[in-house]
């Protein structure tokens, strides 16, 4: 369904997410709006970072005392951020249609994020919303983290690409007034520059707004297990029982391996199976295996998943430090492959002379 923003006769404006523009149009006359403008609206998604500015700001206003209602209200009327501001009014208009905050959160979230905006309990008591604020904001930020880790790694090797590539296209456009073959190198040369310095810009955009989650999950096992375990037990402190936590697993991965071993530990689960014959043997590596093996006679799971998430977020930890030292020395090298055709370039008229 689409959004669409209606705007009233005293200037009010209010965005509504509906079927069609008629069934607003014909609520808008129920309440006594004759003359309103509706047009489509296209909000711009949340994505990891936005949706931890906004979690943040909400948290920040029920410190200050604030019900969640009235954070909402106040970041509409004051955010700094215009498209939070008109985020939080979006709500507003929904809530006060009867919409819960998690199902308006996740339509105004991209597919890789509106996972996440299921972590907020808004349905509860002043303390459990806060406590879930808490751990979303803390799931959110180890994501980011992640991301700004790689980010890091890559700004050094990137600035070095950048100025290999302007010698070369210095060097190019210092020797193209001596020939018109040297001209359309120049052009060639420039393309090259143009199309490097996109692709870069690409790559750190998506690093900053933390998708380098998405590259992760999709390529590294260990990645994917380390979110899962660190999903689970943050999903179980905002009061979901295990079989509950699993099955909304899936949802935070678009991997669809890892999306059917969940559903079938789910389904194990429910139809009353072992712990240890309903999870894969390899996610419960090393003590965390003789813990699972316990589970199944004291029924106490809790300290065999505790010790998989360390385990797999030790794991994780190693493969991080690896691609930081990885990735750089990559770039490095294409780099270094720039700087010496440039150098060919500068000394190949003393070669042909000697």
């Amino acid at each position: 369904m689409p959004w669409y923003k209606i705007k009233y006769d005293d200037g009010e404006i209010e965005y509504r997410f509906s079927h069609a523009e008629k069934e607003i149009l014909f609520n808008c006359i129920k309440k006594g709006q004759w003359n309103v403008s509706i047009t489509r609206w296209h909000p711009k998604k949340l994505n990891y970072k936005t949706l931890l500015t906004f979690y943040e700001e909400v948290q920040n206003a029920l410190h200050s005392g604030l019900q969640l209602n009235e954070a909402l209200v106040h970041l509409a009327q004051s955010s700094t951020h215009t498209d939070l501001a008109n985020i939080c009014k979006t709500i507003l208009s929904e809530l006060e249609n009867g919409a819960i905050l998690n199902t308006v959160l996740t339509k105004l979230a991209d597919r890789h994020t509106a996972p996440y905006c299921q972590l907020l309990n808004s349905q509860g008591s002043r303390e459990d919303c806060e406590e879930s604020l808490k751990l979303s904001i803390t799931q959110l930020n180890t994501l980011l983290a992640w991301s700004r880790r790689l980010l890091k790694a890559m700004v050094y090797p990137c600035c070095i690409i950048q100025i290999a590539l302007l010698m070369s296209v210095l060097n190019t456009a210092f020797l193209s007034s001596q020939s018109l073959t040297l001209s359309f190198r120049l052009i060639h040369d420039i393309g090259i520059y143009l199309f490097c310095s996109l692709i870069q810009i690409l790559i750190i955009t998506s690093l900053y707004k933390g998708n380098a989650c998405n590259w992760l999950e999709t390529y590294s096992h260990s990645f994917r297990l380390t979110k899962f375990f660190s999903l689970l037990a943050t999903t179980r402190k905002t009061g979901y029982p295990l079989q509950q936590a699993l099955k909304s697993m899936p949802e935070y991965f678009q991997h669809k391996t890892m999306q059917h071993e969940i559903l079938k530990v789910y389904y194990s689960l429910r139809l009353g199976h072992n712990y240890g014959d309903c999870f894969p043997q390899q996610w419960f590596p090393n003590e965390s295996a003789i813990a699972l093996h316990s589970a199944e006679k004291d029924g106490d799971i809790e300290r065999a998943l505790h010790l998989a998430a360390k385990e797999h977020e030790r794991r994780w930890q190693k493969n991080v430090t690896f691609l930081e030292k990885s990735i750089p020395a990559l770039c490095l090298f294409i780099a270094g492959a720039f700087v010496a055709s440039t150098l060919l370039s500068l000394y190949a008229p003393l070669i042909e002379t000697l």
